[in-house]
């Protein structure tokens, strides 16, 4: 998941992928999802992608 965000458009990432991931991993449920801000929607979006690379390095998807 490298690069730019248009990168991630294009392959078709969108914000029920990282609220699905999010719900995965972190009990995020979808209704607390929604209600965050966008800004914290980001946030959390950013640390699942630093995750997501961090994991990729040492091959631990």
């Amino acid at each position: 998941m490298e690069g730019t965000g248009k990168k991630l458009i294009e392959e078709g990432i969108d914000g029920a992928d990282y609220a699905c991931y999010a719900l995965r991993k972190y009990g995020i449920r979808p209704g607390e999802w929604a209600e965050m801000t966008t800004p914290e929607q980001m946030f959390c979006c950013a640390v699942i992608e630093l995750e997501l690379e961090a994991a990729e390095k040492t091959d631990d998807v």
